[in-house]
Formats: C-alpha cells, sequence, structure tokens
C-alpha cells in the first residue's frame, strides 16, 4: 500500500510538473505574439535613416520590431495606399493624385535634404566645380552635350539621372522645371547613380547629400555649395523635406518609432547620415 500510495503521488507530481511546464510556454508563445511588428518602405533617401534609427530602437524595444526595406518613393505612398506598409518613405511631397486615395494621410517630415549635383572626378578635376541651375537645365534637356561647352575637357557628357517612380527625381524635375531629359543612363537609387557616376569618367548625376563623397565630388550651385548649412539657411537652392507618411494619426509602436526618429537622439542620426536635422 505504501508503494502504491508513493507511486501515485509520483504520477500526481510528475503531472503538476508537466501543468507548470505548460502554462510556461504558453506565457512565452503569449509573450511572443505580444510584439508589435513595424513594416517602414519607400525612398532610397530615407532608408539610410529609417534602417540606423530601426536598429537603436529595436535594440532598445523588446516588445516592438521594425523592418524596414527601399523601392523608392512611389512605392512608399503605394503601401501606405494599399494598406501593406505602416509607414511610407518619401523624399518628395505627396501629390494630390494620391492624397484622393487615401485621405486621411499624416506626413511627418523628419529631415531635410539637398539634391547635389556630382560629376566623375576627372571632369571636377579638370575645373568643372560651380554650374549654373540653368547650365543644368540645359545639361539634362540636350542642349549642352559637351563638357567643352562649360570650359571642360572635349567629351561627351555622359547624363545619369533616376528612374521616374523615385522621389528624387520627381524634385529634381520640379525645381528645375524639366518635362523629360536627354539622359543616357536611368538607375533606380541614389547608390546606383553614385557608382555609375564614379566610374564613368565624364558624367553627370544627381542625389541625396548623403550620398556625395569619395570618387562622385559635388559641384556648387550658382555658387552655392551643398552643404548642411547652406540647406539649413535656404540658400541652397535644391532642397527638399524627407517624410514618412502614415494612414492617419500614429498609435502604438508605429507611433513610438516616428517619435523616436524625431527625438534628439533620432535627430541626430539624421546628422550623423549626413541629412538636415528639422530643427536646424
Amino acid at each position: 500500500m505504501k508503494m502504491q500510495k508513493k507511486s501515485n503521488m509520483m504520477v500526481i507530481g510528475m503531472i503538476g510538473i508537466l501543468l507548470v511546464a505548460s502554462v510556461l510556454m504558453a506565457g512565452c508563445t503569449e509573450n511572443d505574439d505580444e510584439v508589435q511588428e513595424v513594416t517602414v518602405t519607400g525612398s532610397s533617401t530615407v532608408l539610410p535613416i529609417a534602417e540606423t534609427a530601426a536598429e537603436e530602437f529595436n535594440n532598445e524595444h523588446d516588445d516592438m520590431q521594425v523592418s524596414v526595406s527601399g523601392g523608392g518613393s512611389g512605392y512608399g505612398i503605394n503601401a501606405i495606399i494599399e494598406g501593406t506598409a505602416d509607414i511610407g518613405m518619401a523624399s518628395r511631397d505627396i501629390k494630390q493624385s494620391e492624397i484622393d486615395k487615401v485621405p486621411d494621410v499624416v506626413e511627418h517630415t523628419v529631415a531635410r535634404d539637398g539634391l547635389a549635383i556630382i560629376v566623375s572626378k576627372p571632369v571636377y578635376d579638370a575645373g568643372i566645380q560651380d554650374l549654373t541651375q540653368q547650365q543644368v537645365i540645359d545639361i539634362y534637356s540636350g542642349d549642352i552635350t559637351n563638357w567643352d561647352e562649360l570650359g571642360g575637357p572635349d567629351e561627351d557628357i555622359y547624363v545619369v539621372e533616376r528612374a521616374d517612380t523615385s522621389g528624387t527625381y520627381g524634385t529634381f524635375m520640379d525645381l528645375l522645371g524639366l518635362d523629360e531629359t536627354a539622359a543616357q543612363s536611368t538607375q533606380l537609387e541614389n547608390s546606383d547613380v553614385k557608382r555609375t557616376v564614379g566610374t564613368a569618367d565624364y558624367a553627370i548625376g544627381y542625389v541625396g547629400m548623403g550620398y556625395v563623397g569619395g570618387d562622385t565630388p559635388a559641384v556648387a550651385l550658382d555658387g552655392v555649395e551643398p552643404t548642411s548649412e547652406n540647406v539649413a539657411a535656404g540658400d541652397y537652392a535644391l532642397q527638399r523635406g524627407l517624410h514618412m507618411y502614415t494612414d492617419g494619426e500614429p498609435t502604438g509602436a508605429v507611433k513610438e518609432y516616428i517619435d523616436f526618429v524625431m527625438s534628439d537622439r533620432g535627430q541626430e542620426i539624421v546628422e550623423e547620415i549626413g541629412f538636415i536635422p528639422v530643427n536646424a
């Protein structure tokens, strides 16, 4: 009888352990389910800001996870329209035709940027270090086709632009009043433009200021360098806001993440990457 009683107690004990383990496992599953996921997509210009901010944000929050991808400003805004992302990044203002599809859209301007005109290093070294807006217009419209017309080498100008789905493309065209260009190369991302201009000998292109440097020096525009100080002061002509769009006022983890981007630390990230904080 004692042996049977002892055996029963052992069975009961094992059942108790299993029950506790089941509760703990259920608790872990429940906690995993409580992680709030935030999806951010769109502009390749805003991308490095969003990615760096997301990395720090994710490290500080166990219950929230932000994932970031590119695709272009049009893609980001369309993702908000279709409800496939929580935040759409854009390096241009949203169009009225897009607002009509998502009337509750809210614009969050997270940084400012200048569009830098970059040239191949041999062109820069040959003395092409300052262009007027009209000269840039003439190059992109095909009215100027050789660098010697600008005092540079006797070489054809290889014109590089962004794809028309890009917010950088839209801003560039709008600011310079262009309807079409004579570009020989169309690139999807800022990094692609930088690489194409950097590996060519006589090319010109345009990128966000965060992509300037190395083999792609930026020229002055009408005598004004594309610097953070000149953009913040309003002296540099080709400038724009960088945005994150949401369908309605953000809540929960989406709000927490945007608040982080707009915080002192978030704006430090903006500056570290090479853009201009909104409070500058």
